[in-house]
């Protein structure tokens, strides 16, 4: 039921200002081409996150799996290794890809891929319904509300979400942000949990919510590969590669032993999740 304020008008707003300030029309898909690598590189070492993630799931040797945004396959992978099968859907060829390396060097024979945004993905034809239904900050769909229900409708048992709970990594990258634009905004996605709550709760699903505090740890070879992975992540222009080159100056680590540097942020991320109703039929 729908309450004073349309929480899911409110998310497009957010995801409209999000896409004027960096997406400029370009297909997601091959944005995340271009960065596919350098973040399959970020993200699989961070076992203990993931490790974390997982231990909240329900996960039985004979379910099912669809990974929403699966990415590289940091959460599809090893949840492979305990259920029957994986299905990986990501818009994104390049992610697809090293999803597919990291598959065929662990050895992993249950994980399909499907090249497609969710917003195109047809249930009945291009999937079947499955077990668990996993989203983790994977949310850039503009109609979450819709998107929302797909999930659930591709869902026999559970429905896990995954994103921020407030601030996006915390430390580092508001400052960048004002540095460069003159803007107090954070890089990434400015939408909460809460709103996806709401909007679930105006859908009459009612949800659980489970917030853990988490520390994501990126280290480099130098200062120069740090600025070069930091302007590709977050599309910094050329001509701001020298206010980008002081910012990380002045908050990345070195190690006296090593001397790589390193960049350590604090956030917390919110699971929802919610059990369907057994003799709910499937839509």
């Amino acid at each position: 039921m729908a309450g004073i304020i349309n929480w899911n008008e409110l998310w497009k707003s957010m995801r409209s200002g999000h896409q004027r300030r960096g997406d400029r029309g370009e297909d997601p898909g091959s944005r995340w081409d271009k960065r596919a690598k350098k973040f399959n590189e970020s993200v699989m070492q961070h076992t203990e996150r993931t490790e974390r993630q997982i231990a909240k799931l329900e996960l039985k040797p004979e379910y099912t799996v669809l990974d929403v945004g699966a990415g590289t396959g940091r959460l599809s992978i090893p949840i492979a290794k305990q259920v029957k099968s994986v299905t990986a859907v990501d818009p994104s060829k390049g992610m697809l890809a090293c999803l597919q390396e990291n598959v065929e060097r662990d050895g992993i024979t249950n994980v399909t891929s499907i090249n497609k945004r969710w917003e195109d993905i047809e249930l009945g034809v291009d999937i079947e319904p499955h077990d668990v239904v996993i989203a983790c900050h994977s949310l850039g769909m503009f109609d979450i509300q819709e998107a929302l229900g797909k999930m659930d409708a591709a869902s026999k048992r559970y429905v896990y979400v995954i994103n921020f709970a407030g601030k996006w990594m915390g430390n580092g990258d508001g400052g960048l942000r004002k540095a460069i634009s003159g803007e107090g905004r954070r890089f990434g996605h400015s939408t909460d949990y809460i709103l996806l709550y709401n909007i679930l709760h105006d859908m009459e699903i009612y949800a659980n919510v489970d917030i853990m505090d988490t520390e994501f740890e990126q280290h480099y070879d130098s200062l120069g590969d740090a600025v070069d992975r930091w302007k590709e992540m977050r599309d910094i222009p050329e001509e701001k590669e020298d206010v980008l080159r002081e910012h990380l100056s002045e908050i990345l680590v070195k190690d006296s032993e090593t001397g790589a540097l390193s960049f350590t942020r604090g956030s917390k991320s919110a699971t929802i999740w919610w059990q369907k109703n057994e003799t709910t039929d499937m839509r």
